[in-house]
């Protein structure tokens, strides 16, 4: 797979003010979601949870310890995962409510990583500054996702790693947003995204990851994840079969 030069040498921070207001839209929405009262997709389960998901991270990052940030953490599920694995691990959200519960699980752990506000899109780090950005279940929010693949690519070192996971319940395959995602993901909103929500594919966003200028495009089905929540959600009496997918590649 050819590079391609994009010639930027900064954060692309746009300019796009219906862009900023659909924004803000979506991260009050996103801020309200701390007081669910049953965020168990968000958050670390159990000890067997967290092994299964560094095992499988491990495999995908690079040796301990390194630069890594997730961005769009909301509770800041990622970034504990990295934490434990001995990275320097730092999470943004521009959700206040994401952050302050982000906060909240990772007082007490060893190795804690730190929370701020920042956009996933346009992420308020150095250039050439982090060895992996990563995110989980955030390419289906992108507002511009060609600014977005951009600014990671501008981010991260040279060698360094994009790992963008996407996860979907394959009842939800195809569903149209409901209840208070439908009042908040109204068809402008929709209009702008990849189109992957509910569906098991990350096959719109390598378009924008290759004109980024990012190589070693690849994506890999996490199968020991899927087995992990198919038994787990068993256990617990809520069968939902899920995919998880990531989209890995390099710079």
């Amino acid at each position: 797979m050819s590079h391609v030069t994009t010639g930027q040498t900064h954060v692309d921070h746009g300019n796009d003010a219906r862009i900023d207001e659909m924004q803000a839209r979506l991260n009050a929405f996103w801020s309200t979601r701390r007081d669910n009262p049953t965020p168990t997709a968000l958050n670390i389960r159990t000890d067997a949870e967290l092994r299964v998901w560094m095992e499988t991270m491990q495999q995908l990052l690079p040796p301990a310890p390194a630069d890594v940030v997730d961005l769009g953490t909301g509770q800041g599920f990622l970034a504990l995962v990295f934490a434990a694995l001995g990275h320097r691990s730092r999470g943004f959200d521009l959700a206040e409510g994401m952050v302050v519960k982000a906060r909240e699980f990772a007082a007490g752990v060893s190795n804690p990583p730190t929370f701020d506000f920042g956009d996933a899109m346009a992420p308020p780090l150095e250039p050439s500054s982090v060895d992996v950005v990563a995110h989980r279940n955030v390419m289906w929010t992108l507002l511009d996702p060609a600014r977005a693949f951009r600014n990671w690519f501008t981010v991260l070192r040279p060698g360094g790693r994009l790992i963008a996971l996407h996860g979907v319940h394959t009842g939800s395959l195809g569903r149209e947003p409901e209840g208070a995602h439908q009042d908040t993901y109204t068809e402008e909103i929709r209009g702008r995204l990849l189109g992957i929500h509910r569906q098991a594919t990350v096959e719109p966003a390598l378009p924008f990851a290759r004109e980024a200028g990012f190589v070693d495009i690849q994506v890999t089905r996490l199968t020991a994840i899927e087995e992990f929540e198919r038994e787990l959600e068993k256990e617990t009496h809520k069968p939902a079969e899920k995919t998880w997918l990531a989209l890995t590649a390099s710079r």
